[in-house]
C-alpha cells in the first residue's frame, strides 16, 4: 500500500505522505475528510448548487435508498447522532429539500420526506459519488481498498467501543 506514488497528494504539491507514524493515523483521517469534502464542495459548485454540503449528501443519500425515513432510522443510518441529524434535516427542509411528518405509528417521532426538489438531487449525487470514489481509489487495487476498509473499521469500533474494555 506504501507503493503509491503520493508526491502531489496535497492541493500544495508537498509529500505529506512519507510512511505516516502510528500516532498520525488520526491527522492523517482528517486531511482525508478534508479533501474529500473539498472534492465535494467543488462538484456541487461546478453543478452551480450552492445551496447544499458534503455533510448534506448523507442524509439525501439514505433518503434516496429509503423514502420515507424515520428521524432516528436516519441518524443510525448516516451515524450521526440525533441533534446532528436534525440540524441538517432542519436546513435541508429550509431550502425544499425534504419535508418531515409526524409519524403515525409514533406520535413522538417524524418521518422525513424527499421533496421534488430533492429527488431532482438523485442524479447529480450518483455522479458526484462515482467522481470521488474514483479519485479515492486511484492507483490502489482492490486487495489494498479491501485492506484499507477493514482496517478503518477496526479503527472506527475501537474508538466506538472503548468503554469495552481492552
Amino acid at each position: 500500500m506504501y507503493g503509491m506514488n503520493m508526491q502531489n497528494a496535497s492541493p500544495e504539491g508537498t509529500n505529506f505522505f512519507q510512511e505516516p507514524a502510528e500516532s498520525s493515523v488520526l491527522s492523517l483521517v482528517s486531511r482525508i475528510r478534508e479533501q474529500g469534502n473539498a472534492f465535494l464542495a467543488a462538484a456541487l459548485a461546478e453543478r452551480d448548487i450552492h445551496d447544499l454540503l458534503p455533510a448534506h449528501g448523507a442524509v439525501l443519500h439514505a433518503l434516496f435508498a429509503e423514502n420515507p425515513m424515520r428521524m432516528q432510522d436516519m441518524a443510525k443510518r448516516i451515524g450521526r447522532k440525533k441533534n446532528t441529524v436534525t440540524g441538517l434535516i432542519n436546513t435541508l427542509e429550509a431550502r425544499g429539500y425534504c419535508r418531515r411528518e409526524r409519524d403515525s405509528a409514533d406520535g413522538r417521532g417524524q418521518r422525513i420526506f424527499l421533496t421534488s426538489k430533492g429527488e431532482s438531487m438523485r442524479k447529480a449525487q450518483e455522479e458526484i459519488s462515482a467522481q470521488l470514489l474514483r479519485q479515492v481509489w486511484k492507483g490502489v487495487d482492490g486487495e489494498d481498498r479491501q485492506a484499507c476498509m477493514r482496517i478503518l473499521a477496526v479503527l472506527l469500533r475501537n474508538l466506538t467501543d472503548r468503554d469495552a474494555g481492552e
